[in-house]
């Protein structure tokens, strides 16, 4: 796996400015099994009004297959994410190299993995979740939950850990956003992530106080929606707004 963004300017207003037919992209992936949709409507429907070009993309994906739902490991929809990259990229309105990922849970870790294998310019990652490689092809509904919750309750390393390695060579600017009373993501898996973006461009890192993994309340969705989309536009320094 590789990529190139130490070649890459910043993507300033000025630089983006010359590129009137282009928009720049987001690939938006929400967790494992994540129901609420509204959510992302929402974050979504936000950054189309500002300018950018958004596509979502959800695991396991659609539940009437369910034999393929159980079958599919890590392996298999990394190449799914890859895929739904180059498609996006493609797309004619797309600033192929101006793409920011935005993930939650086992979306932000397949979005650390993927930008190990595509460039990707900014990255947001609430409560990305932690896996052991060693297990990289045992379908993900076959893990063991008792074993997965000891792992991410122990702060882990890029060399033992090929998402926090994609981490650490990241050279981008980079948003953490950890819920304090998460029990699925604890603050240990975190940890490790944070401490991983040690060469990003730039890094952000937010708390969201008396917030549990799945954002049960609105007020705390309120307030991810609100530092993400705050953060797009401060790094981004207006990225889609210079493109319209």
């Amino acid at each position: 796996m590789s990529k190139d963004l130490g070649s890459l300017p910043p993507l300033t207003p000025e630089v983006l400015q010359h590129r009137f037919a282009h928009k720049p992209a987001v690939l938006l992936v929400p967790g494992w099994d994540d129901s609420k949709h509204e959510q992302y409507d929402r974050i979504g429907a936000a950054l189309d009004e500002q300018g950018w070009f958004t596509r979502r993309v959800d695991f396991p994906g659609d539940r009437r297959q369910e034999v393929s739902r159980e079958e599919m490991s890590r392996d298999q929809h990394l190449k799914e994410l890859v895929a739904a990259y180059d498609s996006l990229v493609a797309q004619r309105v797309v600033e192929g190299r101006a793409v920011a990922f935005i993930g939650f849970s086992y979306g932000g870790y397949l979005g650390a993995l993927l930008s190990a294998q595509r460039p990707l310019h900014w990255m947001a990652l609430r409560s990305p979740a932690l896996y052991r490689d060693e297990d990289w092809f045992v379908p993900k509904e076959e893990l063991d939950k008792d074993e997965l919750d000891r792992y991410r309750r122990g702060v882990r390393s890029p060399e033992e850990n090929a998402a926090l390695a994609a981490c650490e060579a990241f050279e981008g600017d980079v948003l953490l956003i950890e819920s304090e009373d998460d029990d699925t993501v604890p603050h240990p898996a975190v940890k490790s992530y944070k401490a991983a973006f040690r060469n990003a461009r730039s890094f952000d890192y937010r708390l969201l106080e008396g917030a549990d993994h799945e954002l049960s309340s609105r007020a705390a969705q309120s307030r991810f929606i609100d530092e993400l989309l705050r953060w797009m536009n401060q790094v981004t320094g207006g990225a889609a707004a210079a493109l319209r």
